[in-house]
Protein backbone atom coordinates (compact mmCIF):
# COMPACT_ATOMS: atom_id res chain seq x y z
CA UNK A 1 0.00 0.00 0.00
CA UNK A 2 1.65 3.35 -0.76
CA UNK A 3 1.29 5.96 1.92
CA UNK A 4 1.48 9.05 -0.12
CA UNK A 5 -1.89 7.90 -2.72
CA UNK A 6 -3.90 6.58 0.98
CA UNK A 7 -3.21 9.56 2.81
CA UNK A 8 -5.33 12.38 0.12
CA UNK A 9 -7.63 10.28 -0.16
CA UNK A 10 -8.28 9.35 3.65
CA UNK A 11 -8.40 13.53 4.03
CA UNK A 12 -10.58 13.91 0.96
CA UNK A 13 -13.19 11.38 3.16
CA UNK A 14 -13.22 12.94 6.12
CA UNK A 15 -13.72 16.71 4.59
CA UNK A 16 -16.30 14.91 2.56
CA UNK A 17 -17.89 13.91 5.78
CA UNK A 18 -17.51 16.64 8.04
CA UNK A 19 -19.53 18.66 4.72
CA UNK A 20 -22.04 16.48 5.08
CA UNK A 21 -22.60 16.97 9.03
CA UNK A 22 -22.78 20.70 8.85
CA UNK A 23 -24.76 20.45 5.86
CA UNK A 24 -27.38 18.80 7.58
CA UNK A 25 -28.62 21.75 9.37
CA UNK A 26 -26.45 24.39 8.35
CA UNK A 27 -27.10 27.40 10.73
CA UNK A 28 -27.12 30.88 8.86
CA UNK A 29 -24.35 33.39 9.73
CA UNK A 30 -24.56 35.02 12.97
CA UNK A 31 -22.87 38.25 11.85
CA UNK A 32 -26.35 39.49 10.44
CA UNK A 33 -27.41 40.86 14.05
CA UNK A 34 -30.56 42.89 12.02
CA UNK A 35 -34.07 40.88 13.28
CA UNK A 36 -35.70 39.11 10.94
CA UNK A 37 -39.69 39.44 9.85
CA UNK A 38 -40.34 36.44 12.25
CA UNK A 39 -38.48 37.87 15.15
CA UNK A 40 -40.10 41.34 14.85
CA UNK A 41 -43.38 39.22 14.96
CA UNK A 42 -42.15 37.29 17.76
CA UNK A 43 -41.44 40.80 19.60
CA UNK A 44 -44.24 42.72 18.01
CA UNK A 45 -46.69 39.97 19.69
CA UNK A 46 -45.19 40.25 22.95
CA UNK A 47 -45.22 43.89 23.35
CA UNK A 48 -48.86 43.73 22.18
CA UNK A 49 -49.44 41.35 25.45
CA UNK A 50 -48.06 44.12 27.37
CA UNK A 51 -49.83 46.94 26.25
CA UNK A 52 -53.00 45.65 26.17
CA UNK A 53 -52.05 44.75 29.86
CA UNK A 54 -50.96 48.37 30.45
CA UNK A 55 -54.05 50.04 28.96
CA UNK A 56 -51.87 51.32 25.77
CA UNK A 57 -53.64 51.64 23.01
CA UNK A 58 -50.91 53.52 21.10
CA UNK A 59 -48.51 50.45 22.10
CA UNK A 60 -50.78 48.29 21.17
CA UNK A 61 -51.71 49.77 17.66
CA UNK A 62 -48.15 50.26 16.90
CA UNK A 63 -47.40 46.52 17.26
CA UNK A 64 -50.47 45.32 15.54
CA UNK A 65 -48.93 47.10 12.47
CA UNK A 66 -46.03 45.25 12.40
CA UNK A 67 -47.93 42.18 12.91
CA UNK A 68 -50.19 43.15 9.90
CA UNK A 69 -47.36 45.01 7.51
CA UNK A 70 -45.54 41.14 8.07
CA UNK A 71 -48.78 39.20 7.16
CA UNK A 72 -48.42 37.03 10.38
CA UNK A 73 -51.28 34.79 10.95
CA UNK A 74 -51.69 31.83 13.25
CA UNK A 75 -49.79 28.19 12.41
CA UNK A 76 -51.69 25.96 10.36
CA UNK A 77 -53.15 23.35 12.98
CA UNK A 78 -52.60 24.99 15.61
CA UNK A 79 -55.64 24.93 18.04
CA UNK A 80 -55.25 27.17 20.13
CA UNK A 81 -56.73 30.85 21.05
CA UNK A 82 -55.40 34.17 18.72
CA UNK A 83 -54.95 37.06 20.65
CA UNK A 84 -54.75 39.68 18.03
CA UNK A 85 -58.70 39.76 16.97
CA UNK A 86 -59.02 40.96 20.76
CA UNK A 87 -56.27 43.42 20.59
CA UNK A 88 -57.74 44.95 17.26
CA UNK A 89 -60.79 45.51 19.41
CA UNK A 90 -59.63 47.27 21.55
CA UNK A 91 -58.03 49.80 19.71
CA UNK A 92 -60.49 52.04 18.15
CA UNK A 93 -59.95 51.88 14.04
CA UNK A 94 -57.84 49.07 13.95
CA UNK A 95 -59.63 46.38 11.31
CA UNK A 96 -58.22 43.03 9.99
CA UNK A 97 -55.85 43.98 7.18
CA UNK A 98 -57.78 43.27 3.85
CA UNK A 99 -54.86 41.86 2.19
CA UNK A 100 -51.37 40.35 3.26
CA UNK A 101 -48.86 38.00 2.42
CA UNK A 102 -50.26 34.15 2.63
CA UNK A 103 -46.88 33.39 2.60
CA UNK A 104 -46.03 35.39 5.85
CA UNK A 105 -44.94 34.34 9.21
CA UNK A 106 -47.25 32.00 11.49
CA UNK A 107 -47.55 32.14 15.35
CA UNK A 108 -48.63 30.60 18.01
CA UNK A 109 -48.70 31.51 21.76
CA UNK A 110 -48.60 28.95 24.24
CA UNK A 111 -47.73 28.96 28.22
CA UNK A 112 -45.41 26.72 30.02
CA UNK A 113 -45.20 25.91 33.89
CA UNK A 114 -41.94 26.59 35.93
CA UNK A 115 -39.19 23.91 34.92
CA UNK A 116 -41.68 22.69 32.26
CA UNK A 117 -41.81 22.71 28.26
CA UNK A 118 -44.19 23.08 25.36
CA UNK A 119 -43.14 21.27 21.79
CA UNK A 120 -44.34 20.64 18.84
CA UNK A 121 -43.85 19.71 15.06
CA UNK A 122 -42.66 21.57 12.24
CA UNK A 123 -42.37 20.51 8.48
CA UNK A 124 -39.14 22.58 7.31
CA UNK A 125 -38.05 22.39 3.21
CA UNK A 126 -35.12 21.11 2.31
CA UNK A 127 -32.97 24.18 0.79
CA UNK A 128 -35.57 27.11 2.08
CA UNK A 129 -34.12 29.07 4.90
CA UNK A 130 -35.65 28.58 8.18
CA UNK A 131 -36.09 30.86 10.88
CA UNK A 132 -37.88 30.49 14.31
CA UNK A 133 -38.26 32.90 17.00
CA UNK A 134 -39.52 33.11 20.27
CA UNK A 135 -40.65 36.15 22.67
CA UNK A 136 -42.10 36.56 26.00
CA UNK A 137 -43.81 39.25 27.51
CA UNK A 138 -41.57 40.43 30.42
CA UNK A 139 -39.01 38.46 29.57
CA UNK A 140 -39.53 35.50 31.33
CA UNK A 141 -36.15 32.81 31.27
CA UNK A 142 -37.74 30.68 28.41
CA UNK A 143 -35.08 28.96 25.61
CA UNK A 144 -35.79 27.25 22.02
CA UNK A 145 -34.61 24.39 20.79
CA UNK A 146 -35.18 22.55 17.67
CA UNK A 147 -34.18 18.95 16.75
CA UNK A 148 -34.22 17.03 13.51
CA UNK A 149 -35.61 13.86 12.77
CA UNK A 150 -33.14 11.99 14.65
CA UNK A 151 -33.84 13.58 17.41
CA UNK A 152 -30.51 15.37 16.91
CA UNK A 153 -30.34 19.60 18.04
CA UNK A 154 -30.15 21.96 15.04
CA UNK A 155 -30.46 24.45 17.31
CA UNK A 156 -30.91 25.76 20.52
CA UNK A 157 -30.97 29.82 22.27
CA UNK A 158 -30.13 31.83 25.14
CA UNK A 159 -31.93 34.42 26.84
CA UNK A 160 -30.05 36.81 24.53
CA UNK A 161 -30.87 35.77 20.83
CA UNK A 162 -34.42 33.61 20.84
CA UNK A 163 -33.99 32.57 17.11
CA UNK A 164 -33.10 29.55 15.28
CA UNK A 165 -32.16 30.20 11.55
CA UNK A 166 -30.84 27.48 9.30
CA UNK A 167 -31.10 25.94 5.92
CA UNK A 168 -32.29 22.21 6.03
CA UNK A 169 -30.41 19.83 3.44
CA UNK A 170 -33.10 17.37 3.72
CA UNK A 171 -37.47 18.38 4.07
CA UNK A 172 -38.47 16.75 6.97
CA UNK A 173 -40.37 17.23 9.91
CA UNK A 174 -38.81 18.95 12.90
CA UNK A 175 -39.69 19.66 16.74
CA UNK A 176 -39.45 22.82 18.55
CA UNK A 177 -39.08 23.14 22.00
CA UNK A 178 -39.92 25.72 24.66
CA UNK A 179 -38.47 25.57 27.82
CA UNK A 180 -39.38 27.54 30.91
CA UNK A 181 -36.23 27.55 33.10
CA UNK A 182 -38.20 30.09 35.53
CA UNK A 183 -39.83 29.52 38.63
CA UNK A 184 -43.38 31.03 37.66
CA UNK A 185 -45.46 30.18 34.31
CA UNK A 186 -44.24 31.88 31.63
CA UNK A 187 -46.11 32.82 28.10
CA UNK A 188 -44.59 33.02 24.90
CA UNK A 189 -45.16 33.49 21.58
CA UNK A 190 -43.20 31.62 18.35
CA UNK A 191 -43.02 32.68 15.12
CA UNK A 192 -42.03 30.39 12.37
CA UNK A 193 -41.46 31.72 8.90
Amino acid sequence: MNVQTTRPALHGVALAAAVAALAIAAPLSAHDEQPEVGERVALALATAQSAQGHADNEGLARALGVIDRAGARPLDGWQGVDPVPAWRALVPGQLAPLRGSPLGPGYRTGKTQPGGSDSFEQVFLSGKKASIALSTPGDSPVTLQVLDAERRPVCTTNDARRACRWIPLFTQRYVIEVRNAGNRAAEYFLVVE
